[in-house]
């Protein structure tokens, strides 16, 4: 009889965990959804979503060879990015 009890017990506590298990794929897959709109945010946002995706790989795969070889290229682009958005967000400052 304390077996089943424990038993029962052990089947709530895994029926648990398997419930926040799937809850936590549900945020994990939410998150990752959000990042890659993000990341297309981004693309259109440089003006390269009209580039065939051939060519916008080639591209992505271009930048990443270029991080390889060069330490400080990280620096420069973080610094042409974030002065882009400092303009835009003084732009719509300015506007409103």
């Amino acid at each position: 009889m304390i077996f089943r009890i424990v038993y029962l017990k052990l089947q709530q506590k895994k029926a648990k965990i398997i419930t926040e298990e799937a809850k936590l794929k549900i945020i994990e897959r939410k998150v990752r959804t959000r990042r890659l709109i993000e990341l297309g945010g981004l693309i259109a946002k440089a003006n390269l979503d009209d580039l065939p995706t051939n060519s916008l790989f080639g591209v992505l795969i271009a930048l990443k060879n270029e991080l390889t070889k060069s330490t400080h290229i990280k620096d420069q682009w973080t610094k042409i990015g974030r002065d882009i958005f400092d303009q835009e967000l003084k732009d719509k400052h300015f506007l409103s």
